[in-house]
């Protein structure tokens, strides 16, 4: 006797196979996840940071970064008259994957509102960068974990924004550096940004889940 599939069970086929795929998704991502970038817990990480603090634009910032418990620690202290910014530049090149759509970062702050990361693109024009202002954290917190997509940066320009650039893709990210400045993401704004000493912690930059693998996983393990 031959069996015509109704259409209940057509709709389990479906789900099964949904499920099946949502479940592999979830599971693949868990090698790439650990891909770091950068990892700040190492002490020779620090040492491959330069100062690039705004001088270069008349101002009196200064900055560095040291390893301190576990950690590399970005420190200095920021003079809002002349540049109004604070920055290192990473020595390293770093390369992303292709499909990579955030990062994530382990940080840990004093308060302040301005830190950015920022990352240059090898389809940029020279002295570009792709700016995001970190999300405030709370004075004293421990180590958050922070997802930062790549949409969300911004192309900049000696304080600018840079409308000419093209858009941030993974593929062409070969290095970063840290910022406390008064300026936005994509340049040109002054926020009201306290002068004084200043110290972000960092322990790991690392490739973020993709949403459709964070949806993936919500669909097999639904909170």
């Amino acid at each position: 006797m031959r069996l015509v599939p109704t259409l209940a069970s057509r709709g389990v086929v479906h789900l099964a196979s949904a499920a099946l795929a949502a479940t592999m998704l979830a599971s693949s991502y868990s090698s790439a996840s650990a891909r770091t970038v950068v990892d700040f817990s190492a002490p020779s990480t620090a040492a491959a940071f330069a100062a690039v603090d705004d001088r270069v634009m008349g101002g009196a910032s200064t900055s560095r970064v040291v390893h301190e418990d576990g950690a590399a620690l970005f420190e200095g202290n920021l003079i809002v008259e002349g540049g109004g910014f604070a920055s290192v530049r990473y020595l390293g090149e770093i390369s992303l994957s292709p499909e990579a759509e955030a990062l994530s970062l382990e940080a840990r702050s004093d308060g302040r509102k301005g830190y950015k990361l920022t990352l240059n693109s090898a389809a940029a024009p020279q002295g570009v960068s792709y700016q995001l202002v970190l999300p405030q954290l709370d004075e004293g917190a421990p180590f958050e974990r922070l997802r930062l997509p790549l949409a969300d940066f911004k192309p900049s320009l000696r304080g600018r924004p840079a409308t000419d650039a093209p858009p941030l893709r993974a593929a062409d990210v070969r290095g970063l550096g840290l910022m406390l400045s008064r300026y936005e993401s994509g340049g040109g704004i002054k926020e009201p940004i306290a002068p004084g000493s200043f110290q972000l912690r960092l322990r790991r930059l690392a490739e973020a889940e993709s949403e459709l693998a964070i949806n993936g996983r919500r669909w097999v393990n639904p909170q």
